[in-house]
């Protein structure tokens, strides 16, 4: 819509002056949300089997059978520095 500007800002004009029925689509779906992500779930807390850490909300990673936190189970979220 607008080729003789930047790219992000041509963009940003153009989403300014499309109407919501061709910028989006519109469609009922049904989402499941599971008791532990709704507020104030209260559910069991289970140790990590390797660091001791307390897990809450059903965030475990079972592994070989032993209940493990995310970090203990490869999914850290961040980096040792050395």
């Amino acid at each position: 819509m607008f080729p003789r500007t930047r790219q992000d800002a041509g963009q940003q004009k153009a989403y300014a002056q499309l109407s919501d029925e061709i910028l989006f689509d519109k469609q009922w779906v049904k989402v499941e949300v599971q008791p532990e992500d709704l507020p104030g779930f209260k559910g069991p807390r289970v140790v990590c089997a390797q660091c001791g850490e307390g897990i809450n909300f059903k965030r475990e990673v079972v592994v070989k059978g032993r209940a493990l936190c995310r970090s203990c189970a490869g999914e850290k979220y961040y980096e040792t520095l050395s």
